[in-house]
């Protein structure tokens, strides 16, 4: 995903003195004194506890960060937890910080002025070199100059989570597939292998103009780290990638007739190497990844009579190495299924599903998962369950499902459907995910809150760095009923709110870090 990158010289002064940053340096020997400095022992920092997966969280910050210019009605941040670097994402670039606040970093999202970013990838933790990094990218147009047109790519960055160096980077020109003039939307699907850092993303292109239409209305972008290179696949969306190998869904204008399929590509050629007809499905739709498989749910339109129809609905989960499918029946529909759908990479997929059933025309919402060794459907319920509620699940960690329920955040065990026990929240506690208090039943907080023009940790913020108590460690911009994250890790979680409260003016989002208790 882009040009060489690095923790920006913008960087070092957005975030001056930092406690993690050049402040150290300052106060390390010189060379000269380097006897001395052996004698002298160096502080250490005590080591963060760890639960895999955690189940309750304690809210440690909330950190405002300010919009960029030029994205006034757009919203491209996105929040992430890889180790112990909780992150923020928007059309500028990555901001991680420590979660014990110890140091702060920033790598940008472009350093030429002519690229503008469509759309942010969610940044997620795999492996490379055996070492965990963040694995993230930018969806770019990059504007036209001199006599050449304009052009898309897919910009893929891996950076390393608590240094925030870029490692290894990608940049994937899509005009030689797409066309010159072409235009990306922003993208539709997305998958990661952990084990090797590979990463595709699924993006809708439009044409140049009504009379130059784009040749494809989707492609899939691949990109390895380790051979720094990419490709693109046509009108296919990826539904999972794993050792090089891609799964998909065809997706281009035949949608809506019978005909679709699913592929199996490569993705160091882009070639299809194998296509698994869906003769009965008249729109297929990628729900996500497991560690071996890829779920893909079909829907098909069945006219029973002149003025009647309903829908056949499926799951299929496809072996990534072998292209085995397992096929799971769902119910019948008068108008389909939607499915909402989270995976952990790793144990399996879990989906919130609503149709319309019964006589009465009302949407019955269900929770499901399906299991990524088999590819079966283990469990379910629905809201008409006793004494049970359908969560909107929000993040998925290791076997572990986090959402919110009525007012209140949940955790669930993937593999059984059942709810995990949390620690009770003591009364006069900050909101935190799983209901844990902080030491002694508050959270401290700055009564004044910060304002406009308070220091920010934002684009075109005066942060005074991760070890300012003003900035690290101030919980007073958490608003609200208790929220459950948007990522996880085996140190804490992160999740946005919106402006408002007591955030500064034109803040875009409020990142809230939490520390993982139990």
């Amino acid at each position: 995903m882009l040009r060489p990158l690095v923790a920006v010289t913008a960087a070092a002064v957005l975030l001056a003195g930092c406690s993690g940053g050049d402040d150290k340096k300052s106060d390390s020997p010189s060379e000269g004194d380097s006897k001395n400095s052996a004698s002298t022992p160096t502080p250490t920092t005590p080591e963060l506890p760890s639960f895999d997966p955690p189940k309750a969280f304690n809210a440690v910050a909330a950190l405002p960060y300010a919009r960029s210019e030029g994205s006034i009605g757009l919203d491209y941040a996105v929040a992430g937890m890889v180790g112990k670097a909780a992150l923020y994402s928007n059309d500028t670039g990555m901001f991680g910080r420590l979660i014990d606040g110890s140091s702060t970093w920033q790598v940008p999202a472009t350093d030429v002025k002519s690229t503008k970013v469509v759309d942010v990838l969610k940044p997620v933790g795999v492996q490379l070199d055996g070492k965990e990094v963040i694995a993230t990218g930018y969806i770019q147009s990059v504007e036209a100059g001199g006599t050449q047109k304009a052009h898309a790519q897919v910009a893929f960055q891996w950076i390393d989570p608590v240094e925030g160096k870029l490692v290894s980077s990608v940049t994937v020109d899509l005009t030689p597939v797409i066309g010159p003039g072409s235009t990306v939307k922003r993208q539709m699907s997305y998958a990661y292998d952990t084990s090797t850092g590979q990463y595709v993303v699924s993006i809708g292109v439009s044409g140049a103009s009504m009379s130059q239409p784009a040749k494809y209305d989707t492609v899939a972008v691949y990109a390895d780290p380790a051979t720094k290179k990419g490709v693109v696949i046509p009108a296919v969306e990826a539904a999972g990638v794993l050792n090089g190998t891609v799964v998909g869904a065809t997706a281009d204008k035949a949608k809506g007739m019978k005909g679709l399929s699913m592929v199996i590509a490569d993705g160091s050629t882009g070639a299809i190497k194998k296509s698994i007809p869906t003769p009965t499905m008249t729109n297929l739709s990628v729900e996500g990844t497991g560690g071996k498989r890829a779920f893909i749910s079909g829907s098909g339109y069945v006219q029973d009579t002149k003025y009647d129809h309903h829908y056949l609905n499926s799951m299929y989960a496809v072996d990534i190495a072998s292209a085995e499918v397992v096929e799971t029946k769902m119910p019948n529909t008068p108008e389909g299924i939607g499915f909402d759908c989270k995976s952990d990479h790793v144990t399996a997929l879990v989906c919130s599903f609503s149709s319309i059933k019964g006589a009465d025309g009302n949407d019955i919402d269900e929770l499901g998962a399906f299991d990524d060794a088999t590819g079966k459907r283990t469990w379910s319920y629905s809201e008409k369950t006793a004494s049970r509620v359908v969560p909107e699940i929000t993040a998925f960690y290791n076997g572990y499902l986090y959402g919110n329920a009525q007012s209140q955040p949940a955790v669930l065990d993937a593999k059984t459907g059942q709810d995990v026990p949390v620690p009770a929240a003591t009364p006069g506690a900050t909101p935190t995910d799983g209901g844990s208090p902080t030491p002694g039943g508050t959270t401290p907080t700055n009564d004044s809150g910060p304002t406009s023009g308070a220091p920010t940790d934002g684009p075109g913020s005066t942060t005074t760095g991760a070890g300012d108590p003003g900035t690290w460690g101030d919980t007073s911009l958490i608003y609200g009923d208790p929220r459950a994250p948007e990522a996880v890790s085996k140190y804490g979680s992160t999740y946005l709110l919106s402006g408002g409260g007591k955030a500064p003016v034109l803040t875009e989002k409020i990142l809230v870090v939490q520390k993982a208790t139990s």
